[in-house]
């Protein structure tokens, strides 16, 4: 049986686990360490590290995940996170930049793991075992709700192909000094990549990202954000994107908080719908999309926006 001071050390890396599970595979590592089982230890090791590394996928977003996956390996993952191959797994994830910050330390316990779980030949000392363990437990220490995505290109790729929903939830985890940038780069698509049909990925990563970054990049957003409305009602039949994109794309307020820009776009939207309806060339999609900005617009405007609707609702009718 190793001695107290070794066991103690191994005790520590065990209460260093953040995670109830984590903790019982380092709990089982630790029981064949003290019997001296210490191939079977470094095996459990691993399996703690393996199954933290899953959980900060599955918390993350496992889309994310599978995307880098795709595109890394070119071919689709197992459904279980469990079965992928554990050097693959890990391949993807530093391509995705989950976790890239500790993923090349963690090539050697796999190895190890490998050659303890296989008729290898090879039988580690008690040394080894500790040290192992111990290099293992500044990862598993760290709570999930820690970990950050770190790189902006991976994150713009993902959006360009991704849902609203799965774009929208991988923003809370962006590194924060990430943010502002991404923002700005993730309008840039939406304003001019004529490649990106289908801006929904982005919509939603751009929409996540709102509140967390200062209130002077919101400013500048929005001055971008009125001009790429200016240049999308002057000619919509050529826009690169819809009308009712954009409105997806804004966050909109609370329609009685003070807000110049909106106040500015919305008037934009309600000048070019009243000129539909002066016109009569309006369609079935400009009163949809009148309807729908009317849950987002001041009254003043609100009201407007409500006479142009009944006045097209009228010709429509006819």
């Amino acid at each position: 049986m190793p001695d107290e001071a070794l066991r103690q050390r191994f005790e520590a890396v065990v209460g260093n686990a953040a995670d109830p599970t984590v903790r019982r595979y380092l709990e089982e590592a630790y029981r064949c360490f003290v019997a001296e089982a210490f191939n079977a230890a470094v095996v459990m090791i691993w399996n703690a590290v393996a199954y933290y590394l899953r959980q900060v996928v599955e918390s993350i977003s496992v889309a994310f995940f599978q995307h880098n996956y795709r595109v890394l390996h070119n071919q689709n993952p197992p459904h279980e996170l469990w079965r992928i191959n554990d050097n693959l797994f890990m391949q993807a994830c530093n391509r995705a930049g989950i976790l890239s910050d500790v993923i090349p330390a963690l090539d050697r316990p796999r190895d190890r793991r490998n050659h303890c779980a296989h008729p290898s030949g090879i039988f580690v000392s008690v040394d080894e075992t500790l040290e192992l363990a111990e290099s293992i437990s500044d990862v598993v220490s760290h709570r999930v709700a820690e970990e950050r995505l770190t790189n902006p290109a991976i994150l713009r790729e993902f959006a360009r192909t991704a849902s609203k929903l799965d774009g929208e939830a991988i923003a809370q985890w962006v590194q924060e000094a990430l943010c502002p940038q991404l923002a700005h780069d993730l309008l840039t698509i939406f304003e001019r990549n004529d490649d990106v049909t289908d801006v929904s990925g982005i919509i939603g990563l751009w929409r996540g990202l709102w509140n967390r970054v200062d209130e002077v990049t919101q400013q500048r957003l929005w001055c971008r954000i009125e001009k790429i409305v200016q240049n999308t009602l002057s000619d919509v039949d050529n826009a690169l994107r819809t009308t009712e994109e954009l409105v997806r794309l804004i966050v909109w307020p609370a329609p009685d908080a003070e807000c110049s820009p909106r106040d500015r776009i919305g008037e934009l939207f309600v000048v070019w719908l009243e000129g539909l309806v002066q016109s009569g060339q309006f369609r079935a999609v400009d009163m949809d999309l009148a309807r729908g900005l009317r849950q987002y617009l001041p009254p003043s405007l609100c009201k407007r926006l409500q006479a142009a609707l009944q006045e097209m609702t009228r010709r429509y009718t006819e």
